[in-house]
């Protein structure tokens, strides 16, 4: 008979932090088995260009640990021998293992299997705003900021979340639930992997204050915005 097969513990890929080491596991060039050592060295990696640039929703763990090919679909662990990334690609030149290798985080990789089980799709969720894309420190000092950070709202989608929470042109969008929201992009990925449907409370900078505003993601349509 065949060993009974244990699944592996998932972990929490949300309280992973730089300096923590992981291992990876895999088939690196054929060769089953195989596990490397290492530390991840940077999150929240959103900016690869991969295959033919159509992967916009990124958010990878990066990581020393060496990933060859033969390596994607493997198993990044901590030293908890949870399972908290898939590992995915690499930066290199050569099509070799040169010291970057980047994993899907566990949380978003489970957020989409449950809904493939549940919907069979992956229902995107949406906030409705337009952002700007540019937001620099002068735009931030007219607004009362000592320096731009977050998302500044250019635009509100009629009938959408946004509007009916009442978001306006020129909130500044400096938390998602206890986020902090580094830019744009950062943004857009946390409201496209998140359930609609889902609650949501959001720190706003308006008129130079901080307020709180809590709304309900909507389900995006072909036609409506990506956040």
């Amino acid at each position: 008979s065949s060993p009974r097969l244990v699944p592996a513990r998932l972990g929490n890929s949300d309280k992973a932090e730089i300096g923590d080491f992981v291992v990876a596991v895999g088939s690196p060039f054929g060769l089953s088995h195989s596990v490397t050592y290492g530390i991840i060295s940077a999150k929240g990696r959103r900016d690869l260009n991969l295959g033919n640039g159509d992967v916009t929703l990124q958010d990878f763990l990066q990581t020393d640990a060496a990933i060859n090919p033969g390596n994607s679909g493997g198993p990044l662990l901590n030293l908890r021998a949870e399972l908290i990334g898939i590992n995915t690609a690499m930066a290199s030149s050569t099509g070799r293992y040169e010291g970057i290798g980047f994993s899907i985080p566990i949380n978003m990789a489970m957020v989409v299997a449950r809904q493939l089980v549940e919907h069979g799709h992956i229902r995107r969720a949406y906030l409705g705003v337009r952002m700007d894309h540019r937001f620099r420190n002068e735009t931030a000092h007219r607004l009362g900021l000592s320096h731009a950070q977050g998302v500044r709202v250019t635009g509100i989608t009629a009938n959408s979340p946004a509007d009916e929470a009442e978001l306006h042109v020129n909130d500044v969008i400096l938390s998602y639930g206890t986020i902090h929201i580094e830019d744009d992009n950062h943004l857009s990925n946390l409201v496209s992997f998140s359930e609609a449907g889902s609650r949501v409370e959001l720190t706003v900078f308006r008129d130079g204050t901080a307020i709180k505003v809590k709304l309900v993601l909507g389900e995006r349509r072909k036609f409506e915005p990506a956040q």
